[in-house]
């Protein structure tokens, strides 16, 4: 499951070629909240990829992109609120917007 979360990610720091941002945003949301149960986690995971997926090659975004990608690739398979709320939290913190 990493590998596909990884290489979804990977999709936004190479140009895209022929992809629609709609096509970007359903691509990695499908690799991403497969295993997800948690609502929240699949909020902030559709939020990041359509965030991803409108402004991830943009250099003007680049201090922003570590926040998203941090998202998309924790928040994947998280069961709970609970531990999606901590993982949100480690992603800012780490990842200051």
């Amino acid at each position: 499951m990493a590998g596909v979360v990884a290489s979804a990610v990977l999709a936004f720091s190479a140009p895209a070629m022929a992809q629609t941002e709609i096509e970007r945003k359903a691509q990695c949301e499908l690799s991403a909240i497969r295993d997800t149960r948690s609502p929240l986690a699949v909020q902030y995971i559709r939020s990041a990829c359509n965030w991803l997926a409108v402004n991830g090659d943009s250099l003007l975004n680049e201090s922003s992109r570590g926040y998203y990608v941090c998202l998309v690739r924790q928040l994947s398979g998280a069961q709970a609120n609970e531990a999606a709320a901590a993982i949100i939290s480690a992603c800012r913190t780490t990842n200051p917007l």
